[in-house]
């Protein structure tokens, strides 16, 4: 009687014990690693190829901010996406696409083609009426990006051949700012990337010795030693999720 009183309380104990005993545990799943990104508002596609590689890489926690061409900050930032030439004090650019800059009136705008003295005379000031150089009886309204925007900075080098911009000039602030400005006015001008370009303005034509846009290559720029999760992120944005997203906006790499 003895022997089956103590199995009894050895079998108690056994299930109090067993109930106190804290539950097994499952694996805690690492953090997302932060990728801090930067792009312009004059890039087209940028947000959403970043949408697609976040959901791609589910390791990945993008933040991902837009700020102006002039005023990004290499230092705040884990990745730069760049229009334009790589710069000296950049560690690393990978290309995502090439891109280009092209000149744009208003679709209701007769004139065609224009030649590279009179693209820099609209530009300057010195053709204040279409009339001057065609049958469009409209004063030129010249829209440009602020000054210090790559775009306008290259219009202005390897298009205007360095001579100043009308101080008449309206900006635009954005890529969609010079569609609507442009689109709503007879009588305006201006520059826009083909990555941007839609029905409601038309580019024009610049004589062969001048060509009809400044091609320039889209980057990712980061530091020489990307922090984790970064590569990742310019793969997808290479040949990904990211990459088939930039494709519908901007030419192959050559």
């Amino acid at each position: 009687m003895r022997w089956k009183i103590l199995i009894i309380l050895f079998t108690i104990l056994s299930g109090m014990l067993g109930a106190c005993s804290p539950p097994p545990t499952a694996p805690i799943p690492p953090s997302p690693v932060p990728v801090r990104v930067s792009y312009s508002p004059y890039l087209a596609g940028i947000q959403e190829a970043l949408h697609a590689c976040t959901l791609e890489n589910s390791q990945l926690a993008v933040f991902f901010e837009q700020v102006p061409g002039a005023q990004q900050e290499f230092e705040d930032h884990d990745l730069v996406i760049w229009w334009g030439d790589k710069p000296e004090q950049i560690g690393s650019a990978y290309q995502l696409g090439v891109d280009e800059l092209l000149v744009i009136t208003n679709p209701e705008n007769p004139k065609p083609s224009l030649k590279q003295e009179q693209v820099i005379a609209l530009f300057s000031g010195r053709i204040e009426n279409w009339n001057e150089i065609g049958l469009l009886d409209e004063q030129v309204e010249v829209w440009i990006f602020p000054e210090e925007n790559l775009m306008t900075l290259t219009f202005q080098e390897e298009i205007l051949n360095s001579q100043r911009i009308t101080r008449l000039a309206h900006l635009a602030p954005a890529s969609q700012a010079m569609l609507d400005a442009v689109s709503g006015d007879l009588g305006a001008i201006g520059l826009l990337p083909r990555s941007w370009l839609a029905a409601q303005v038309k580019e024009i034509e610049i004589d062969a010795g001048m060509g009809d846009a400044v091609r320039k290559p889209l980057l990712a720029l980061a530091a020489a030693d990307p922090p984790e999760g970064v590569n990742s992120l310019i793969a997808c944005l290479q040949s990904g999720a990211g990459q088939e997203i930039l494709a519908e906006y901007y030419a192959l790499p050559d």
